[in-house]
């Protein structure tokens, strides 16, 4: 049995919490920590839905890498390998940093494997809006939607607020991993909508059972 996620965003994807696109890749499990979990990157062409939705790639590119997938099976297959490995070995990275204990072993080299591709094929693009990061290589590389999210981690790594990065503890399975903006970092859940307002309702109800046994004693 695969439970229904807990939280839905648009069209079925998950609400982007995490606050930089690596953390919200991490996210695409719903619990985390659940026997029973519900995971949004079943295939290629559920990856090319959340990294445009995500704002990974543009909603062009998804549909040319679709197009281009067709008969590539064993591509595919090896692709979404390396998605779902980076995926854990990013939230073993982030989670270990969240919880101030110390690096997972080959977390940290994984993330250097992708970023190696990534930065190999990186260049500074001018357009209207200036100058932004975009990408050199064949447009028709099946990996490339890993790309933006290997450069997310990297830049969170170096240049982000890593004292900010949160695991939300709710149910005890959550696990979605965001980065707490709040001005005084009090921020615990990935979305009060979700996990805030679960929590709310246990301690009300918390709270009227205890007023229950003392009215009766």
């Amino acid at each position: 049995m695969v439970m229904e996620p807990a939280s839905d965003g648009s069209a079925g994807l998950p609400r982007l919490v995490g606050g930089a696109l690596c953390l919200d890749f991490v996210n695409t499990v719903d619990p985390r920590h659940a026997t029973d979990r519900w995971d949004y990157l079943t295939d290629y062409a559920a990856f090319l839905d959340w990294s445009t939705y995500a704002g990974g790639i543009q909603g062009s590119e998804a549909r040319r890498l679709g197009r281009a997938a067709l008969g590539r099976d064993s591509a595919i297959t090896e692709i979404m390998n390396r998605v779902l490995h980076l995926r854990e070995s990013l939230y073993r990275l982030f989670a270990s940093i969240a919880e101030r204990r110390p690096l997972p072993r080959g977390a940290l080299e994984s993330l250097n494997a992708e970023l190696a591709e990534a930065q190999a094929n990186a260049e500074i693009v001018h357009s209207r809006g200036g100058f932004t990061w975009g990408w050199s290589a064949d447009p028709l590389r099946l990996d490339r939607a890993l790309w933006p999210i290997a450069r997310s981690a990297a830049d969170l790594l170096v240049a982000g607020d890593l004292e900010r990065i949160r695991e939300c503890p709710g149910d005890g399975t959550c696990g979605w991993l965001f980065i707490d903006f709040s001005k005084n970092t009090s921020r615990r859940w990935c979305d009060m909508r979700s996990c805030g307002n679960r929590a709310k309702a246990r301690r009300h109800y918390a709270r009227l059972r205890g007023r229950r046994r003392t009215d009766s004693a």
